[in-house]
């Protein structure tokens, strides 16, 4: 059984199980839920029924006191005022009041005078037998002292519910004295009372003598049929005796509605546990189920192709799937990134096995080469002797010999050329190192070379370092780099450009970069890297493990021996270098030549200059943040004879100021740098001990105080600057030095 229709079932199942659930959940909670509204209703109605008769009662009272505290009716138990009764309670006043009987007492509880209403319009005396309990009921009243004191209560007579209120009798505003008398009012609770009493209540109302109490419950309900229940209401006296009951009749709608309710929410628990199901289904479906079978395909696709092929798992959402897909992209990306470096660890080692065989190749041809190219070029000279004098001996230029004999010269000259190659090849001797400025041999070379060698090509240079000090021999590294000129400018047929970039290499490398073509084998430590790139038609592939090969050429005959990047590769090698080629992406071949930058030994004679002049030997510290700047003037200074140390910004300069330990003849500085400014500059050197003077060279010397301009440096130059206006302003300086501001 597949995963996705277990996972089906098991929704299914619990969703099942839950929607039974809450079917018979919701079956049992409506039902006791509208058990306690049915209790809840009763006891509300009840209370109600009790509340709507007790206001009855307290409006009795009410009527009974206003009469009470009369001052006729103090007048009357006095027997001042005859009138009392008549005047009070005729026929139309007792039915306005809804009283059945009044009694009147003497303030010992005798009976003054009774009337009750017979019918609709007749009163008679009170029966006697009605008026002992009322007397009962009085003397309470008639023994309290306080004048408010009234008694309301319940009695059953002749199976018919009475009303009983009976109040003191006494003037208002006379406290702690005793009633003058009392009077009794009752209002019989008939049918006529009972019919509007249930037009109060909105349901049918009747009273049950037979058991009032009820096994003390004071609300029970009783049912009668499928539509109506009885609830019967304990009425009791003013000492809470029961002495009937209210019988109220309460529909059955709501007990029928929670069943109903009960019913429809098991029907929609059912249809929600289908539509849950059906969802959840879906849901799981989409969000997992077939994203886990996405993941399975595509792991079996990788797998089928390699672990190293370029797809990668597919990643949907932000979850814990996504989570796992990318767990298995990283695995597969370490996979791939151990196997690159694997290969790209074969790769050098290839590249080295290959160095090897080449140097050995190199130093064997090089011992055959160098033992008999000395003996052939004394035969040759001896024979371009014999030549020359063959010529001299001839009596005029128009011999028939003479072209022949200039024809062997000529041939003589390229023999000899070919041995001079011969030689340098084979040559084994260490070059004779000095310390050089790469940028002086380029500028130099690339002079040379534009008078013809290269044809129409155009030179490009980019110098990317500043520091571009080598321990080298200054002739066999310009025969290199003219050798290399050459190739590329015959690689484009003398047209288009030559790019020139000298830029910086730290070796090892991290494994994950990849090792430039000549780097393999080099020693760790700081190189320069000199890259020479034509736009030609690049080398071709079966090619690229010859070019270094000696009498290897791809150029027609005569044109080329095949030993000038052999003897280029040996030069560079013996200068503890490396030289690599590969062709560019984008068409061209491009050549690496690296060599160690100086390491500043006592033993390699100094840095050289062309030219003299008032500069010559002087220590300059040049600061600028422009890199042209920095390249231009430093070479038009070293041409004076200067010794330029070039610094990118004012926090190098300072730092090369106080670590390199030179005795600093001139400081030449910008005034806008980033990290250290030219004023801040100045004021730091100013600080020292014995500190040289200052030229500031900028464009926003405005922008300065004029004392921080007076105070620290001894010219201000104003870019742009002439060649001849630095060179004096910096005779100047030299010759004032003790005239500079003093430090502070």
């Amino acid at each position: 059984m597949k995963l996705q229709h277990k996972a089906w079932a098991l929704v299914l199942v619990v969703v099942g199980l839950c929607a039974s659930s809450a079917m018979l959940g919701a079956r049992y909670f409506v039902g006791d839920s509208f058990k306690h509204l049915e209790a809840d209703r009763a006891a509300r109605e009840g209370e109600r029924a009790r509340r709507v008769l007790n206001q009855q009662l307290q409006s009795l009272s009410a009527t009974a006191r206003d009469y009470a505290f009369w001052s006729d009716a103090v007048d009357y138990v006095q027997g001042k005022d005859a009138g009392f009764m008549s005047d009070n309670f005729d026929v139309e006043n007792m039915g306005y009041l809804r009283i059945a009987e009044v009694v009147v007492f003497d303030a010992q509880g005798k009976v003054l005078a009774t009337v009750a209403r017979r019918g609709e319009g007749e009163l008679a005396s009170v029966l006697p037998e009605r008026v002992a309990p009322l007397a009962e009921l009085a003397a309470p009243v008639l023994a309290s002292s306080n004048p408010k004191d009234a008694l309301q209560t319940l009695r059953v007579t002749d199976d018919q519910l009475d009303l009983v209120v009976v109040a003191a009798v006494h003037l208002p505003g006379l406290e702690g004295q005793k009633p003058q008398g009392a009077i009794a009012m009752v209002r019989r609770f008939e049918e006529r009372e009972l019919a509007g009493f249930a037009e109060v209540l909105m349901m049918p109302t009747r009273l049950s003598f037979a058991n009032p109490g009820h096994d003390g419950q004071d609300v029970h309900v009783e049912p009668v049929d499928d539509t109506l229940d009885e609830l019967h209401a304990v009425l009791r006296d003013h000492l809470g005796r029961p002495v009937a009951e209210l019988v109220l009749g309460l529909d059955r709608r709501l007990q029928q509605q929670g069943e109903a309710l009960a019913w429809s929410g098991m029907g929609l628990a059912a249809v929600a546990g289908l539509l849950a199901s059906a969802l959840l289904v879906l849901l799981l479906d989409h969000l997992m189920l077939q994203r886990l079978q996405r993941l399975h395909a595509d792991l079996k696709g990788i797998t089928e192709h390699g672990p190293s092929a370029s797809g990668l798992v597919r990643v949907q959402g932000d979850d814990e799937l996504a989570q796992l897909a990318n767990g298995v992209n990283g695995l597969l990306l370490r996979v791939r990134h151990d196997a690159e470096v694997q290969r790209s660890a074969h790769e050098r080692q290839e590249a080295l096995q290959m160095q090897l065989m080449q140097s050995q190749k190199t130093e064997a041809l090089g011992r055959l080469t160098g033992g008999i190219a000395h003996d052939f070029n004394n035969s040759l000279a001896a024979i371009t002797g014999w030549v020359r004098l063959a010529v001299e001996d001839l009596p005029d230029t128009q011999h028939p010999s003479h072209e022949a004999l200039q024809q062997a010269l000529k041939a003589t000259r390229y023999a000899d050329g070919l041995m001079r190659q011969l030689l340098a090849f084979g040559r084994q001797t260490p070059p004779k190192l000095r310390r050089l400025h790469w940028t002086n041999l380029i500028e130099e070379t690339r002079q040379m070379v534009g008078s013809g060698l290269t044809r129409d090509c155009e030179l490009v240079v980019d110098y990317r370092v500043d520091d571009d000090e080598v321990d080298a021999d200054p002739t066999q590294l310009q025969q290199v780099l003219v050798n290399l000129l050459i190739n590329a400018a015959d690689a484009m047929q003398g047209k288009g450009r030559i790019e020139l970039t000298l830029d910086a290499l730290d070796l090892p490398l991290s494994p994950a970069q990849a090792v430039p073509p000549g780097a393999a084998g080099l020693e760790p430590g700081h190189y320069l890297v000199l890259t020479v790139r034509d736009h030609g038609a690049g080398v071709a592939p079966e090619h690229l493990d010859r070019v270094f090969e000696p009498f290897f050429t791809t150029k027609a005959k005569g044109r080329g021996t095949g030993l000038g990047l052999s003897v280029a590769q040996g030069i560079v090698v013996r200068h503890h270098g490396g030289l690599g080629l590969r062709n560019e992406t984008d068409g061209g071949a491009c050549f690496h030549l690296y060599l160690p930058a100086s390491r500043r030994d006592a033993t390699v004679d100094p840095v050289t200059a062309p030219g003299g002049g008032p500069g010559l030997g002087r220590q300059l510290l040049f600061v600028d943040d422009d890199q042209l700047v920095r390249h231009a003037w430093s070479a038009l200074l070293e041409r004076k004879g200067w010794n330029v140390t070039r610094s990118r910004d004012g926090e190098e300069g300072w730092a090369q100021f106080v670590q390199t330990g030179k005795r600093w003849d001139v400081v030449l500085t910008d005034q806008s740098m980033p990290r250290l400014d030219g004023v801040g500059l100045a004021q730091r050197i100013r600080a020292t001990t014995s500190p040289p003077p200052i030229v500031l060279m900028s464009g926003h010397v405005n922008e300065i105080a004029p004392e921080l301009v007076t105070s620290l440096f001894a010219a201000v130059l104003h870019k742009p600057v002439d060649a001849a206006e630095l060179q004096r302003v910096l005779q100047d300086v030299l010759a004032g030095v003790g005239a500079t501001p003093a430090a502070d």
